[in-house]
């Protein structure tokens, strides 16, 4: 079992225990996992035969959101950390102590949109570090159309899933969607296959390629095997629709 199941299944024991009447918010806990993890990674910073991971990690919510995850962010945030220290194991990461995460209140983020940030916070300063690093990293699922990008998503393509408003930034060469946890994005419907379709990068260009899915994947409503995205473009895979937006807008 990976270790982003392992977190879904004990998160889910809980939901379904004392807070399955409480808990309405659009954030799932599995994203909030990967965003954090995204934060581990990019905040990781080689030092003397070691490589180290952020221990300090901050998840701002909407007011909204905040309301209706309630007492659950505590037991929510005691399961974030472990799913850091697996993750951390995974990648042979170094951890001065154990993760720590905070939920706090954000006015300015709307219902479904969540940001984290991470910080090292080292303990031992004499430690030397690889020029040119940071010892922070912010990664942001914001995107509401402000003039200005949010600095995690300035220059990147990103796509919002589904009405909600929760938008993805498109990183590495290739993003894979479908139906199981181990996928970047991960929809939950059984009209989409375990490994539906990927968003690919192609000489600086977004592609979105249908993985010889069951019931297929559209573009803009009409079946695609393999096209090149446009800014705006509606790919429906399942009941989902997800909406391209290219770099920076």
């Amino acid at each position: 079992m990976s270790i982003l199941s392992d977190f879904e299944d004990r998160v889910g024991g809980a939901l379904e225990g004392a807070f399955a009447s409480v808990f309405r918010s659009p954030v799932q806990p599995s994203e909030i996992a990967k965003a954090l993890a995204r934060a581990m990674d990019d905040g990781r910073v080689t030092g003397v035969g070691k490589v180290y991971a952020p221990v300090s990690y901050i998840v701002s919510l909407s007011i909204e959101d905040s309301d209706n995850f309630g007492a659950f962010t505590t037991t929510l945030a005691g399961e974030l950390s472990t799913y850091l220290v697996d993750h951390a194991r995974e990648h042979v990461y170094h951890l001065t102590e154990k993760p720590r995460v905070v939920f706090v209140e954000d006015e300015d983020l709307r219902l479904g949109r969540f940001r984290v940030s991470a910080d090292l916070a080292f303990e031992d300063a004499d430690e030397e570090f690889e020029p040119g690093l940071s010892t922070e990293s912010v990664y942001d699922h914001e995107a509401d159309g402000a003039d200005e990008p949010a600095p995690a998503l300035a220059g990147l393509a990103t796509v919002t899933v589904g009405d909600s408003d929760h938008d993805v930034a498109l990183r590495g060469d290739r993003m894979v969607i479908g139906r199981v946890s181990s996928c970047d994005i991960c929809i939950s419907d059984a009209n989409v296959s375990r490994r539906h379709a990927a968003i690919v990068c192609r000489d600086g260009e977004w592609y979105i390629e249908d993985l010889d899915s069951t019931n297929g994947t559209l573009l803009n409503g009409r079946p695609i095997v393999s096209e090149r995205l446009r800014d705006r473009d509606v790919i429906e895979i399942g009941l989902t629709r997800l909406t391209y937006h290219s770099r920076g807008r």
